[in-house]
């Protein structure tokens, strides 16, 4: 990650003012090291946070199709997931399982976590080079299918603690008509459940080439939508953190997913993902893989109040680790 320090003056203005002078090379540094981070700098509101991040990216986006609960904060700004704080969000390119994922995504600390909440970021161009050549040739070849499984607004509650949100707030609408005309334009196939569940259902390669550079960069969903993903991250949190926050999360995860393993189908699952040639199950141990070589990659700077980070969705993923206590990240993206 590149970082951003004031040249004496710190004023939002000063920011703005370098912006507009240094987005050329700003942007190559952000090319490089596929993220950037703003720091130290006058910069406490949301408002603050959107016109920096317009500066850099005038065509900021406000339609969000991905999984994670956000409230809106200004027009371009929302909070960055209103999941509860010791859910694991892994390493993931924005909406990496749709044809409209976002170039470029804006993080702001507008409330400084003071235990983790870190929002790592890591190379998925490494993450290709570095994964074994027979898993990566398999993936490769076969593709991805991804399965998401939502409530609706007349459906049973539900007890799945990885049922994010139901269809009507995905697409803001309670009409059938709507929601099927926004697959059309997003590859989805719908399929209307009982107890008005909404089944989705695409297609994706396994991997994409920079659209800049010609690299060839991991970029999808795997280690989060594969029901046995959130339990190997929680390994990989509780062995950084050692702490007991953590384990009681990874005792849980395992025996929920032990659960899950036994008694659910796995395309019954809230978010799952097969091979895409054959439907058939993606090993355990290519998550494993894949999870570990993130790892290895992971870079997780502590959050300061204020700090902006910019990051290309196309070569480097984000995630938020484990907190305790008040943390608020907002979040802004363009086309």
């Amino acid at each position: 990650m590149f970082t951003v320090l004031p040249k004496g003056d710190s004023s939002k203005q000063a920011l703005l003012d370098r912006v507009s002078v240094e987005k050329t090379e700003l942007k190559n540094e952000l090319l490089k090291n596929g993220a950037i981070m703003f720091r130290g700098y006058e910069l406490r509101t949301p408002e603050d946070f959107e016109d920096v991040a317009l500066a850099m990216e005038p065509g900021l986006q406000n339609n969000y199709a991905g999984t994670s609960p956000r409230n809106s904060r200004t027009k371009f700004v929302h909070s960055a997931s209103e999941l509860p704080g010791h859910y694991p969000i892994m390493q993931h390119c924005e909406m990496s399982f749709l044809p409209t994922a976002p170039r470029f995504l804006f993080f702001f600390c507008y409330v400084e976590p003071k235990d983790g909440g870190e929002t790592p970021v890591c190379d998925f161009r490494k993450v290709y080079e570095q994964m074994d050549p027979k898993i990566r040739e398999e993936f490769e070849k076969r593709g991805v299918k991804l399965i998401r499984n939502y409530s609706g607004p007349k459906s049973k509650s539900s007890s799945d603690i990885y049922q994010l949100k139901r269809w009507d707030e995905l697409f803001k609408t309670t009409d059938h008509g709507v929601v099927e005309e926004e697959c059309k334009k997003n590859d989805l196939t719908p399929t209307w459940l009982e107890d008005d569940r909404l089944k989705l259902v695409n297609t994706r390669p396994a991997m994409q080439k920079h659209p800049d550079t010609g690299e060839m960069v991991w970029f999808n969903h795997l280690q989060v939508f594969h029901r046995e993903a959130a339990a190997i991250e929680y390994k990989h949190i509780h062995k950084r953190r050692g702490d007991f926050f953590s384990l009681k999360y990874l005792v849980a995860l395992n025996a929920i997913t032990l659960f899950k393993r036994m008694f659910k189908k796995p395309t019954d699952e809230a978010m799952h993902m097969v091979f895409a040639d054959d439907d058939s199950e993606i090993p355990k141990s290519y998550v494993e893989h894949v999870e570990q070589l993130i790892w290895n990659n992971l870079e997780a700077v502590p959050w300061r109040l204020g700090d902006v980070m910019m990051i290309d969705n196309f070569s480097t993923s984000h995630g938020r680790l484990p907190y305790q206590g008040p943390r608020d990240i907002l979040v802004a993206w363009s086309a």
